[in-house]
């Protein structure tokens, strides 16, 4: 997006970077993102993949809100992530749980239109 190529650009330039390297920047800004890009740093895909695969696995409660049937969103069954994630092979130690209770919190909240943590 031009504004932030701007951005970024000034900020190179603020930080003093050598202009073979602010080329570099702009090439890679402008790089297409290819079609399997989906807004996931590479760090973070596999948490991402497996929140993904178990997102069956919530628990809910039904209540009532202003006189209103409504869904509450309370977690993952984290037994059923155990189920899920076993069957496509991958293993759950506690950098990976760690990701998807972080996803969960997110979506948690989401889901309930909360900003609670």
């Amino acid at each position: 997006m031009p504004g932030e190529e701007e951005e970024a650009v000034a900020d190179a330039r603020r930080w003093q970077l050598p202009e073979a390297e602010i080329v570099a920047l702009k090439a890679a800004l402008w790089q297409p993102l290819g079609a399997g890009f989906a807004g996931v740093w590479p760090d973070n895909r596999k948490a991402v993949d497996a929140f993904l695969f178990a997102a069956s696995q919530w628990r809910t409660a039904t209540t009532m809100v202003e006189r209103r049937m409504t869904t509450l969103w309370i977690g993952l069954d984290y037994a059923g992530i155990r189920v899920a994630l076993d069957a496509r092979g991958i293993a759950l130690d506690a950098d990976l749980m760690t990701g998807i209770q972080i996803m969960e919190q997110a979506a948690r909240n989401a889901l309930n239109r909360s900003t609670a943590t």
